[in-house]
Formats: C-alpha cells, sequence, structure tokens
C-alpha cells in the first residue's frame, strides 16, 4: 500500500475505535448524569480517574517500550518476540502484584477524598490490574507492527463490553459499583480477545529475557517518568476539585472536561501512527519523510480542530443541557474555557506527541511536561478555591497551551522540522474573527442560523486559502477511509 494511503488507511481505523471507545465511555457518564445525579457521576469519575493513574505507574512504560523496539525490529523476528515475551510476561507479574497492594490499601483513598464510598469501589476494582496491564502490552505489540485493523478491533470490543454490562448493572440497580464492574469485566474480555489474535504474531520465549526486560524498563522508566507526570497534570484538576470542593463539583466538571476531551480524538490516533513512524524514518535516517508526515498531521489536525472546536463553543450551552438536563449548565463556561486549550494542544502538540520518544529522547519530554505540570498545579492550587471549577478550566487551558508551544519548539529544534509561522497566524485570523462575529452577531440574529453561516464560511475559507490539492486529496483519502471499515 503507498505510503500515504497506508498512514490514512491507519489513522482512520485508529480514529474510528477511538471515537467509538470515547462515545460508549460518554454513555455512561450520560447514564449516571442523568439517572444517578452528579455525586455519583463524580464518585465514579474519582475511581476512573486513581485507576488512570494506577495503570499508568504499573504499566512502568512497557507498552511505549514495545511500541518501539517493535517497529524498530520489525524485520527481526528473535528480537521481536524477545521484546513482547519480556513485556507480556513482566506486566503479568506485576499485576498479579499489584492488584493484592491495590486492594488493600483502598481505604487510603476514602480517607483522603473524604468519599465514604470510595473504597469498595476500589476493592471491586482491584482484580482488573494483571488484565488490563498484559492487554496494554499486546496493544502496544499491535501498534508497532502497525495491525491497527486488529488493534481497532480491541478497543471497540472494550468499550462494548464495559457499556453492556454497566447498562445492564445499572438497571438491575446497582449504581456506581455496576460501572466500576464493567471496567472490569470489559479489560477481562479485552485481554482474552487480544491473546487469541496475537498469538499467531509471536511466540512466547524466555531467550535474554533478563537483559531484554533491563532494556525495555531502562526506556520505559523515562516514558514513566514523562506518563506520569503528564497523567496527574491532565487530572490535576479532578483530583484538587475532589479535595477542595464536593464530589457534586467533581460530576460537573467531568461533564466540562469529558466533553473537551473528545477534540484529542483525531490527533491521539494520528499519534498513534507517528509514533512508531518516526521510529522507523530516524532509524533510516529519512528526514524528508519524517518533515513531510509531521506538516501535514499537524496541519490536518488544526482544521478539524479548529472548526469542531467553534461549533462546540457556540452552541455549548444546547449541547449541555440536551444532554444532562439543565442541572448542568455550570459546566458550559468551563467547557468553553477548556476548548482554548484542547485545541492548541491537540493541533500543535498531540499529532506529534511521541516523536521525541520515537528518536530516543523520552527525557527532554520529561522536562517539557515537568514545566507544564509545575505551572499547573501552581495555578489551580490559587484558582480552585476561589473561583472553583471555572479556576480549574483556566488553570488547565493555560498549562495545556504553554506545554504545546514549548514541545513544538523542542521538536522543531531536534528534528528540524520547518514549522510554517504564517500558515497558523492566518488560522487564528480565521478564528478570532469568527468568535467576534458570533459573539457580538448573537444580539441581531438567531445563534444557530449565525453559528451555522460562520462554521460554513470558515470551512470555505480554509479549504480554498489554507489547504494545497496535495493536502484535499489527502482529506478525501482519509474520509473515504472512515465510511468502509474494508
Amino acid at each position: 500500500m503507498h505510503t500515504q494511503k497506508k498512514f490514512a488507511f491507519d489513522v482512520g481505523i485508529t480514529l474510528i475505535a477511538s471515537v467509538i471507545s470515547m462515545l460508549i465511555g460518554f454513555v455512561i457518564t450520560i447514564l449516571l448524569g442523568r439517572y444517578l445525579g452528579a455525586g455519583d457521576l463524580g464518585l465514579y469519575r474519582m475511581v476512573l480517574t486513581i485507576y488512570g493513574i494506577a495503570m499508568l505507574f504499573t504499566a512502568i512504560g512497557i507498552p511505549a517500550a514495545i511500541i518501539k523496539y517493535v517497529a524498530e525490529f520489525k524485520d527481526d523476528e528473535a528480537k521481536s518476540d524477545a521484546i513482547v515475551s519480556s513485556g507480556v510476561i513482566t506486566s503479568l507479574i506485576i499485576g498479579i502484584v499489584f492488584s493484592m497492594l491495590f486492594y488493600f490499601s483502598s481505604g487510603i483513598f476514602e480517607v483522603l477524598f473524604n468519599m465514604p464510598e470510595l473504597s469498595g469501589l476500589l476493592k471491586i476494582l482491584s482484580p482488573v490490574f494483571p488484565f488490563a496491564l498484559v492487554g496494554g502490552a499486546l496493544l502496544g505489540f499491535l501498534n508497532g507492527c502497525r495491525e491497527m485493523k486488529k488493534y481497532g478491533t480491541s478497543v471497540i470490543i472494550q468499550s462494548v463490553l464495559m457499556v453492556i454490562v454497566t447498562v445492564v448493572l445499572i438497571y438491575y440497580g446497582f449504581g456506581v459499583a455496576g460501572a466500576v464492574i464493567g471496567i472490569v469485566l470489559s479489560s477481562v474480555g479485552s485481554c482474552l480477545f487480544l491473546i487469541l489474535i496475537s498469538r499467531n504474531h509471536f511466540k512466547i520465549t524466555l531467550s535474554d529475557y533478563v537483559k531484554t526486560t533491563k532494556k525495555m524498563l531502562r526506556f520505559g522508566a523515562q516514558i514513566l517518568a514523562a506518563g506520569s507526570i503528564n497523567e496527574i497534570n491532565n487530572q490535576l484538576d479532578i483530583i484538587l476539585i475532589g479535595f477542595f470542593l464536593i464530589s457534586n463539583d467533581v460530576g460537573y466538571y467531568a461533564v466540562a472536561i469529558g466533553l473537551s476531551r473528545f477534540f484529542w480524538l483525531i490527533p491521539l490516533s494520528v499519534q498513534k501512527i507517528t509514533y512508531p513512524a518516526t521510529s522507523t524514518y530516524w532509524s533510516e535516517n529519512n528526514h524528508t519523510s519524517l518533515n513531510n508526515m509531521f506538516n501535514k498531521s499537524m496541519k490536518y489536525c488544526t482544521v478539524i480542530l479548529v472548526l469542531v472546536g467553534l461549533g462546540v463553543g457556540f452552541f455549548a450551552e444546547e449541547i449541555i443541557t440536551i444532554i444532562f438536563k439543565e442541572d448542568f449548565v455550570c459546566a458550559v463556561l468551563p467547557l468553553q474555557i477548556l476548548l482554548i486549550g484542547t485545541v492548541i494542544r491537540g493541533s500543535i502538540a498531540q499529532p506529534i506527541g511521541g516523536s521525541l520518544s520515537g528518536i530516543g529522547r523520552p527525557d527532554l519530554m520529561l522536562k517539557i511536561i515537568a514545566v507544564i505540570a509545575i505551572i499547573n498545579v501552581t495555578l489551580d492550587i490559587i484558582l480552585i478555591p476561589r473561583i472553583g471549577i471555572v479556576g480549574a478550566a483556566i488553570a488547565t487551558t493555560i498549562s495545556l497551551s504553554a506545554g504545546a508551544l514549548i514541545n513544538l519548539s523542542i521538536v522543531i529544534k531536534h528534528l528540524s522540522i520547518k514549522f510554517d509561522v504564517r500558515w497558523y497566524l492566518g488560522i487564528l485570523g480565521v478564528t478570532l474573527m469568527a468568535i467576534v462575529l458570533f459573539t457580538f452577531g448573537m444580539t441581531f440574529v438567531n445563534s444557530f442560523l449565525l453559528g451555522g453561516t460562520i462554521l460554513i464560511g470558515c470551512l470555505i475559507l480554509m479549504i480554498k486559502f489554507f489547504l494545497t490539492k496535495e493536502e484535499k486529496e489527502m482529506f478525501k483519502s482519509l474520509i473515504n477511509t472512515l465510511i468502509p471499515w474494508k
């Protein structure tokens, strides 16, 4: 398959899986919010936050290491088998040990966040770790060898299992506990499916196990350090809202942050392809292809995210009140603020987010994320006690925007990537013009008519003046990939 078509196909498959996964996850958020209330939604979101951070630490960067080394040694079957075997066996051992530790330490979180039901929910969650960690290692293998159909199928299966189990158990009165059981059972099902579809692609071997594991853990430790700070930074607002405020506020903010994170579906799908591709191009010293891939990935994501961001920003109140009822109207302003940071990060940082790790410099990512985390935690501590969830949104947006710009500057320096400043300034001008027109035009024109007209105008401008003929063809190829799964 032609390189560009293969890239578009892989991104399309990954995007489909990510969209389905996030939509199904959001269905659970809607169910809890509408039928159980903001308090239970906040409790569930806190469980997810603790689980996400725990998964990051227990994985020790193994999935990212598997992606990198499988992509580098894709033509060496013996090395590839040793890498995957090391990742799977190590993940299984860590998962079993951590499940027991997590079960017996669950009461600490209940006391820390003053949420009486939290301990019981975390005990229900504790068996998930061996299955989730082994599944993560196998997903890393599929990602590294670019088996994106199988990767996407597994993600979808896990999401569908989660929503089915959750809906059934909530219907029979299990409440938030039913949603947590859904996490466990869906991880078990996904892990078993991954074992089934991966078993013919590699052989479990103990050859060079210790040497390979040390190599992977050295790389993974750097990924862990950067990833853990990044994950804590992403979840910090939820953690501090839970600490300073009440579970209802966590629920309201979970709606805003959940809607804003939809914007990262596309750039994160692109990143899943650019990360292993960067490792391959860098090892081949193919800087032309690397630069071309980065340039196009960033521009495509920018065009899409700006248009979608404007649409959600214009109609944020209608979107939230229709989905969650008017009780959640206080999530509107935080969502609109968060859109700024998520669009900036999703446009210029996330599409190339794995590039520094791909060239063997995860230490640079650690430094970038450390700076971002310092900015975020400082602003969160100052703003959340004073202005609540709006302060959390402001802090997050500032840290995301600063992080995106720092990341971009370092990538440009170390990978010699060309960045078309004039193109992005043009996009910024169109965006600001659209916001001003909508803000002042609402007084005189129906907001739906006005917003729709502005969005169509922006789309025409971007197609006409911001995309080359080749880029338009690439967009068509991506769209064609998204329609039929073939």
